[in-house]
């Protein structure tokens, strides 16, 4: 079974899609010139237009800032719930 979308695409406030990967979330922002993605539909990732850059200048590199907020939303998470340094 394949795995929920997980990066969710507003435009003006209005939801309009998701995709399950962040590089395809940036094309679409790109393409739009404006918007915001979140991650499940709260945690905000990329607000287009308010970044250091815009995502249809690299997918690819707005892709990786989506994912270290998201890693870094974990690191929090998890330091929160086991304390600092728990990990390995």
């Amino acid at each position: 079974m394949a795995a929920t979308p997980k990066f969710k695409i507003y435009r003006d406030g209005e939801y309009i899609g998701c995709t399950k990967f962040a590089e395809d979330a940036a094309a679409l922002v790109g393409l739009y010139g404006n918007g915001i993605v979140k991650y499940e539909h709260s945690f905000i990732v990329w607000r287009e237009g308010q970044e250091e850059i815009e995502a249809g200048e690299s997918y690819d590199r707005a892709a990786a800032i989506m994912n270290e907020r998201l890693a870094a939303r974990h690191r929090a998470h998890f330091e929160r719930a086991y304390g600092v340094g728990s990990a390995g």
